[in-house]
């Protein structure tokens, strides 16, 4: 699990392909692994690219995280204003 598009450092989030700061006024919106209605959303997602596109394999490496994440975590698994 560790194809990550974005991560943190410090306060800020950042684009992991080149570690430039998103500024803050751009919306962001984020899927937890925890979310039951996670997968199903990221796949609808990706189902609007191209397979054979870059976009749409890197979603895929999510997939497999986020599939991986509720095979290994079922207790963890919630809605999102169940989950922590």
């Amino acid at each position: 699990m560790n194809n990550r598009v974005f991560h943190i450092i410090g306060n800020g989030l950042v684009l992991s392909k080149n570690n430039a700061f998103i500024p803050d006024k751009v919306p962001v919106f984020i899927l937890r692994a925890c979310d039951t209605q996670a997968l199903s959303t990221i796949r609808v997602y990706q189902s609007t690219m191209p397979p054979t596109s870059e976009g749409w394999k890197i979603i895929q490496n999510v997939i497999d995280d986020f599939t991986k994440f509720k095979q290994e975590n079922p207790k963890l698994m919630g809605k999102p204003n169940e989950v922590y």
